[in-house]
């Protein structure tokens, strides 16, 4: 009773974020702040402590600042809509990945990719992991590192255990790197989330071929990085991997943003909203075709029994990310008006604080607070509203989100206290903390220099 009732508030919540892209009834807003306050009550039992925290944090903070008149009745509905539309984009994606994870096109794509000649495994491997990342998010790192575990079971001579460690480290971080570039430019990211929020002047469509740009480098460069560190071995042809089983997964990464353009065109809305209203579309098609091969009546009757057993469960189990980012986006919002703009203008011009350096800064806040275990959620919110707030900051949004992503590629894979670190790390059998500054240290070292001596460059 409790999942069933827990469903219908988080379902309620997204219709009003749904509602408020088409009508401006205030209405709407505190609808989906009782349903979400509901939520977490009924869900408290299994909310980790921190989170609890943060359930407990976001309203009492607005509700005191509401009280001392520091932010408004209308300061209050925007941040309410903020957290809305943050757990409509957790639970849209909910049913892509639901709808993925009994999907044998993954399964199939996994055992290709791991079947690779060594020649070409690397690059691929980090290609399919990036692919893998934008339907299933942290769950493809579970796939592609159980694939690993399975394909890698040397002999107990100590060279077919040397050879195998070699081969075990060489396909984990291509799944760790090519699985990092995701936030580089997937509107399935949350990172795209934050940056597109957080920069009103931005669109998807402006900020993605550049992030296209990026992750083709960052997978390119790591590539490069694999091929000099190590030999290339002399492998005629392995069974098990012929690459048009790729060719699917490719398509279905396209049609995502594809279609929400359509959508967007033709119902004037942001690509990102349209993007969250087909995505459960895409999905449930998706499950549907699986049961290809019988009757119309089995298939619906088939779906129907998935999403009243599956479904509830996978949008309650993610009770912690609900209040993680819907706190987050509510502190965001009623935080930035506490901001004085004109102050920190000042401090920047008498501090003689370029752009370059500006950017580069924000770049080490976030990678600070990263590797002392702050979520890059509430650190990125703020800093983006802050950024904002400058009257006169002549800082190309491309280049501010395009710092803001790479940053967030870069800590994903380096510190021990991202879930991406320690899901993969378990598969390698050494400490997060290892896996990120021993196997990955100079990847993420090398990618940084490059970017800050480019903004040094540009700016």
């Amino acid at each position: 009773m409790a999942r069933t009732l827990s469903t219908f508030c988080l379902l309620t919540a997204c219709f009003c974020a749904l509602a408020r892209e088409f009508f401006d009834w205030l209405i709407f807003s505190p609808l989906a702040g009782g349903a979400l306050v509901l939520f977490a009550i009924l869900q408290w039992p299994g909310i980790s402590l921190t989170y609890r925290i943060f359930a407990i944090l976001a309203p009492t903070l607005g509700f005191v600042l509401w009280l001392r008149g520091a932010v408004s009745a209308q300061v209050l509905a925007d941040a309410i809509d903020r957290s809305a539309f943050f757990t409509l984009f957790l639970t849209s994606l909910a049913v892509l990945r639901e709808s993925a994870k009994t999907s044998q096109l993954v399964s199939r794509c996994g055992t290709v990719l791991v079947n690779q000649p060594p020649g070409r495994r690397y690059l691929l491997m980090s290609f399919g992991s990036h692919l893998f990342g934008v339907m299933l998010n942290i769950g493809a790192l579970n796939v592609l590192g159980t694939m690993v575990r399975r394909a890698i079971r040397p002999a107990s001579d100590p060279e077919s255990q040397r050879i195998g460690g070699i081969r075990r480290k060489r396909m984990l971080t291509a799944t760790i790197r090519g699985f990092c570039g995701v936030p580089l430019w997937a509107p399935t990211s949350v990172t795209m989330l934050l940056v597109l929020s957080g920069i009103p002047d931005l669109t998807w469509e402006q900020y993605a071929p550049l992030g296209l740009l990026w992750t083709l480098l960052f997978i390119l460069w790591g590539a490069v990085l694999d091929r000099l560190a190590y030999k290339r071995p002399r492998v005629q042809y392995v069974n098990g991997g012929n690459l048009r089983y790729l060719f699917p997964l490719v398509g279905l990464v396209a049609l995502i943003p594809s279609l929400a353009f359509m959508i967007s065109q033709l119902t004037g809305l942001p690509l990102f909203s349209a993007l969250l209203i087909c995505a459960p579309v895409i999905g449930l098609t998706w499950i549907w075709v699986q049961y290809k091969g019988r009757p119309a009546r089995i298939k619906r009757g088939l779906l129907f029994r998935r999403m009243k057993r599956s479904f509830p469960e996978t949008f309650t189990n993610q009770r912690n990310e609900v209040v993680l980012f819907a706190s987050s986006g509510f502190i965001g919002v009623i935080l930035i008006p506490l901001i004085d703009p004109v102050a920190a203008s000042e401090f920047l011009v008498q501090a003689n604080i370029s752009n370059a350096t500006l950017m580069v800064g924000i770049s080490l806040v976030m990678l600070v607070f990263a590797f002392i275990g702050v979520n890059a959620i509430i650190t990125v919110t703020l800093i983006l509203g802050a950024l904002q707030q400058l009257p006169n900051l002549n800082i190309a949004p491309q280049v501010q989100a395009s710092v803001i992503a790479i940053t967030w590629a870069i800590f994903a894979g380096a510190s021990p206290f991202t879930a991406s670190l320690r899901f993969i790390s378990g598969f390698s059998g050494i400490s997060p903390l290892h896996f990120g500054i021993q196997w990955n240290g100079w990847f993420s070292a090398s990618v940084l220099a490059i970017m800050y001596l480019t903004l040094y460059l540009v700016l």
